[in-house]
């Protein structure tokens, strides 16, 4: 038997893990996905994965969270098509140019399936998922099979 001496009012107590966990499974626990709502950008991985300094509840220090963009694909950084990586240094630099080292606000946070979140960035009232499809960063995505644009795979003209 696993337990863990804690503090509680100064008073050392035990937790018995195996009975607090006797219960649980993939099916009855939720993903924990922290009250992140107000970050600053440390990170601009690529067009659509961000890293966040942000302090997810008053009493805790400042994380790192890694951050996927809502409904957006861009362009991959790793692939073997040459025009496609020079699309996504293009769609990289563009968001990094935005917003690295600026406060944004996530709406419509959740976990997605690699453990970052997920949400829609917001610069002041600017959605900066819309701005990337807007600008042709990126195009929508659910989720689901992603369609690469032809103009992904085209040569970059300067």
């Amino acid at each position: 038997m696993f337990t863990w001496k804690t503090k509680s009012n100064c008073k050392p107590n035990s937790v018995n893990y195996e009975e607090l966990f006797k219960d649980s499974c993939w099916d009855n626990c939720e993903p924990f996905s922290p009250h992140v709502k107000i970050g600053k950008v440390i990170k601009v991985y690529d067009g659509d994965s961000i890293t966040i300094a942000a302090k997810p509840y008053e009493n805790y220090p400042i994380y790192r969270f890694s951050v996927r963009l809502n409904g957006i694909d861009t362009p991959e950084l790793r692939t073997s098509n040459e025009n496609e990586k020079a699309h996504a240094k293009i769609a990289r630099d563009a968001l990094h140019d935005k917003i690295y080292d600026k406060i944004v606000e996530l709406k419509n946070v959740e976990s997605e399936k690699y453990g970052r979140l997920l949400a829609d960035i917001y610069l002041g009232d600017e959605n900066i998922n819309e701005w990337l499809i807007n600008q042709n960063f990126a195009v929508k995505y659910d989720g689901g099979t992603k369609e690469k644009p032809a103009s992904w795979m085209e040569n970059v003209i300067y």
